[in-house]
């Protein structure tokens, strides 16, 4: 029966015997073999000339509307053991954490994964989510807003967001605080501490697309600075200028993954590399 719906599907889709086995790599009388076979096991007609093509009849339509799920679930089985054994993946970082710590991360614990190959794209969180969302990546590592059906996350780590004091002077008074944009995840994480810290009660906001750009303009003295503590060092502020909030601010840093890719033994593997080392970075 697989094979004569099968025969099905591909004659659904070309509308002819002859295309049909061409895409199935089968002689016209094999193809045509199947579908009768699979009607007689039916005991009803499923295809009928259609002009110089050929049709599925209304029962025949109705088989392989209830067919198709099935036929899916059974090539998903025959896939199985070669996912098992994937050791090759495709990863979207956000831009953040890709211009700071997170290239050491991966090297770190790719170290412990010894045949773990990763293809590194670099996004915003917002990009690298959508990525995963449509299977383009198989993983992602980036602050995730909200917890999607659709996507399995595992929480790696939680970075600090941290003060960078104006002009990178501790003394400076300066009542401008310029931090990332509303639209960013990490904002949609963090604004609602941001905006009720005792810190910023009396600042005026200014907002921009790239914590790169605010450190930048902190050092050029247009006013106070918050980045997640990875982008601060790295973009050497000195540590004087670099001020820990109390209570703290922190995002969560999260790998983010179909079900079916966060269940494979290799990617089960790779989380666990990745917390571990998480901890020696921060």
């Amino acid at each position: 029966m697989v094979e004569g719906i099968e025969a099905l599907l591909a004659l659904e889709r070309t509308g002819t015997i002859s295309e049909a086995a061409a895409q199935l790599r089968l002689t016209q009388s094999a193809v045509t073999k199947r579908i009768q076979a699979l009607s007689d096991e039916v005991r009803f007609k499923i295809i009928e000339p259609d002009g110089r093509r050929v049709r599925l009849t209304a029962k025949g339509q109705a088989l392989l509307d209830k067919a198709r799920p099935l036929i899916s679930e059974l090539k998903n089985l025959r896939h199985i053991q070669v996912e098992n054994e994937m050791n090759q993946f495709s990863i979207g970082i956000s831009d953040s954490i890709a211009s700071s710590w997170g290239p050491r991360l991966l090297r770190l614990a790719q170290k412990k994964e010894k045949n773990l190959e990763l293809n590194i794209h670099v996004h915003r969180s917002t990009l690298v989510e959508e990525n995963v969302k449509l299977g383009r990546y198989h993983l992602g590592l980036c602050v995730s807003p909200q917890n999607e059906n659709q996507l399995i996350t595992e929480l790696i780590s939680e970075e600090p967001l941290v003060l960078l004091h104006n002009k990178f002077d501790p003394e400076s008074e300066s009542k401008n605080l310029i931090t990332i944009e509303p639209n960013s995840a990490t904002w949609k994480v963090t604004s609602e501490k941001i905006l009720k810290h005792p810190k910023f009660k009396n600042f005026d906001f200014i907002y921009v697309e790239s914590f790169s750009a605010i450190v930048q303009m902190v050092k050029e003295g247009f006013g106070h600075g918050l980045v997640p503590i990875g982008v601060a060092l790295t973009m050497g502020a000195p540590k004087k200028s670099v001020q820990l909030l109390l209570p703290q601010i922190k995002r969560e840093i999260k790998l983010i993954s179909r079900k079916n890719i966060s269940l494979l033994p290799s990617v089960q593997s790779f989380i666990k590399s990745l917390k571990e080392t998480s901890k020696e970075l921060f």
